[in-house]
Order: structure tokens, then sequence, then C-alpha cells
């Protein structure tokens, strides 16, 4: 299905309200858009340190936080002010991936370097400890009760299940190259978009065993979540592969912009958005129908890479 094609020639196709604003990093303008769903439009755009990639909302919705890799920093952004209220720069490493934790406790973010996920403590911004994972890790989700942490390891083509309460970590291989991680809302599944093998990877929590892989475009980036349905973004191919996650079956594959990355659902599950980092623009589609929404012109090299969506 080709979303280009149902864009009207007198404006976009008419669509219920949205109820989100979303905060798409943009790694070449160095720069967060803030995205108003409903309007469809760019309310602001807030400057932050370095090349941002990672992203992560708290569950208040108060705050969002910035990953910048190269300049170690984590940037808390206000998100009634739409200003950076404060800043993290961490001594080393390349932190890449963020999570916050259900609780809005702690900050979770992986090191693409050094093999290990940086423990923030929000209140105080400040780093207070580091769990061992897997050799590159770049994707991060807890589970809904906060009690589990995954990383995608990419390097070793697996994940890595930490248990928050004991420390203890399980290993789970998956396709070649993991690079997002999606969690289920009943904190049962996690799904893992695996560069190398053009596959998305689907991990029992519980079991620690891999119950399904689904074929995708070429170098899927990360999944979303919606509907009955999983949506993986297909970096190279730019195409979005829909498919059903009970069977595992592809159900459809969608045309995209240029480069898609970062995905989200937004708060009421029934849209999908997702950046297009060579277009220079987030789309939103219809999770039932497939439907284009918006179209939406961003800043530079967006990749709005984790949950970069707030309800109002």
């Amino acid at each position: 299905m080709i979303l280009r094609a149902l864009v009207a020639a007198g404006g976009l196709l008419a669509a219920p309200a949205l109820a989100d604003t979303a905060w798409v990093t943009n790694q070449s303008s160095g720069d967060v858009s803030v995205v108003d769903l409903e309007g469809k439009t760019v309310t602001a755009t807030i400057p932050v340190a370095g090349q941002p990639a990672g992203v992560a909302a708290a569950p208040d919705g108060r705050h969002v936080y910035i990953v910048s890799p190269d300049t170690r920093t984590i940037t808390e952004i206000d998100t009634d002010k739409r200003a950076v209220s404060r800043t993290l720069t961490l001594d080393d490493g390349g932190p890449t991936g963020i999570a916050v934790a259900p609780d809005g406790g702690r900050l979770y973010v992986t090191d693409w370097y050094e093999a290990r996920v940086f423990v923030i403590d929000r209140a105080a911004l400040k780093l207070i400890d580091e769990i061992e994972v897997g050799t590159s890790p770049s994707g991060i989700a807890v589970t809904p009760d906060g009690k589990r942490l995954v990383t995608a390891d990419r390097d070793d083509d697996q994940v890595s299940i930490i248990d928050l309460a004991t420390g203890t970590r399980r290993i789970v291989k998956t396709g070649e190259r993991p690079f997002g991680v999606t969690i289920d809302a009943a904190g049962e599944r996690a799904y893992t978009a695996d560069v190398g093998t053009d596959t998305v990877t689907v991990i029992n929590l519980e079991s620690g065993t891999v119950i399904g892989q689904i074929p995708t475009g070429e170098r899927p980036y990360a999944v979303a979540l919606a509907q009955g349905k999983g949506f993986a973004t297909d970096q190279y191919a730019e195409t979005i592969t829909v498919f059903d996650i009970e069977t595992f079956e592809v159900i459809e594959t969608l045309d995209s912009g240029e480069y898609p990355e970062g995905i989200a659902t937004t708060a009421d599950g029934k849209r999908i958005v997702f950046a297009n980092w060579f277009s220079n623009s987030i789309w939103v589609i219809d999770a039932a129908t497939f439907e284009l929404i918006a179209e939406i012109e961003v800043g530079d090299g967006p990749r709005a890479f984790g949950q970069f969506l707030t309800a109002d």
C-alpha cells in the first residue's frame, strides 16, 4: 500500500483529533522539534547539546530526556516550558538509548562503547550505578511493572534481560545485530528489530525464549505495537512492515519516507508515528486502516529513537 497516494490534492485525510505531542530528536540540526499532532504543526524548536538521537518521556509527561552520544550528554526538557531544564554530562562512554522507570525514579541509558547501562537518579540527575550487559547495547526498555530491564546488545546478537531486584542477567539470542527493542503493554514479550537478518524477533520474557521471528524489509530499526499488530521501520527498504502479533504473519508492507527510524504509538493506541531520517519529517498513520493522517516537516536528520510521544 503506497501511503503517499492517500494524500489528497486538497489536503490530508480527515481524522479524529490527536491528543499527543511528539518530541523529535534531530541529529543533524542539533535540536528537538516539538510537534502538536492534532494541529499537525511544529510548535517549538529546542536546541540541545550535541547531536541528539535517543529520547524517553517521563511517565507523567512533565519531562522528556534526550541523549546526545557525541557529547555524552543527557538533557532534560521541561514539557510545560518547552525548554531545557537540566543537563548531565557523563565522564566517558557513548550513551545511545534511554528509558525511564515506570515509577519515574530512574533513567536507564545504554553505553554503546562499554557494554553497560548507566543508572541515573532522576530527581538528582546524577549517575548512581552501572549494569553490565552485552556488546554495543542500543535499544532499551523497562517492563510496565518496573521489574525487568531489556537491552538490545547489537554486536552480540542478543538481548540482556535484567532482574532489577536481584541484578540477575539472562541472555537470549536474537537475529543478527538487534537495534531497537520494544516491550508490550503486558510486560510479557519483547520485540527486537534485527538489522543484520532483516527480522523482528519475539521473546517471552518470563521463559527467556524466542517464540517467533518475522521477516521485514531491509535493515529494520525499531518496532511499535498497536491494534494487535506490530510495525517495524525498515530503514534501507523505506517501508513499514506490519505483522500480526499472534500469528507472526506479515499483514502489509507500507511505503514510508526516506530512512524511517524511530517509531511509537499514540496514547489512544490508534495511531503510529515514525520519523523519516533523510526526509526530515514524521508521518502519522492510522493503525487500523494504514491511512496516512499527517506528514509533518521537522528538523534536519530526525531519529526519534525511543519513546518520543507524550499525551496532553
